[in-house]
């Protein structure tokens, strides 16, 4: 039959993200090419790519850490163009295991002031917002002072994550 790679590369191009959720949960080795294809030409297959590296974070805590550690020193990079494709990762196992996310939600929204990672960073938080809007919360105002508010994109992103969060406190 097909090897691990195959099965991984040809449930991204159906999509079928159930699947594809359940094979790496139960074959963690899979992660390696759902991390490849987080950089992929195509957007269908990095959105599927981060949602299942997303589950199987949710189920291995250890395997979790480690990739937002790899995703967050990416980010960090000098070059962190290379990074940017690793943000929806950072939402989804957020979204899948907020506690595992925590300590890494202020450090991502330190990122904000980079104009070219701030609207994934926006989309990524919210994410994790749906999941945890307690843990996003504090974050906000410190994104609020970079957003382009004259960014019709950018504006409906942070409006987005102040609706999924609830808002800035004005405390």
């Amino acid at each position: 039959g097909m090897g691990l790679k195959g099965r991984v590369m040809e449930l991204l191009r159906v999509g079928d993200e159930q699947t594809l959720g359940a094979l790496a949960i139960r074959e963690p080795k899979a992660t390696r090419y759902l991390l490849g294809r987080l950089w992929d030409s195509d957007a269908a297959v990095r959105r599927c790519a981060a949602r299942s590296l997303g589950k199987v974070a949710a189920s291995h805590p250890e395997i979790g850490v480690d990739l937002l550690r790899r995703l967050m020193w990416a980010l960090n990079d000098e070059s962190a163009t290379n990074g940017f494709f690793g943000i929806p990762a950072v939402g989804e196992i957020g979204f899948n295991d907020p506690e595992l996310v925590a300590p890494f939600i202020a450090p991502l929204a330190s990122l904000s002031w980079d104009d070219g990672l701030r609207p994934e960073i926006i989309r990524a938080l919210t994410r994790i917002a749906e999941a945890a809007p307690d843990r996003v919360r504090p974050v906000c105002q410190l994104i609020a002072e970079y957003v382009d508010f004259e960014d019709p994109t950018e504006r409906r992103a942070f409006g987005d994550l102040l609706e999924e969060s609830g808002g800035i406190d004005e405390s």
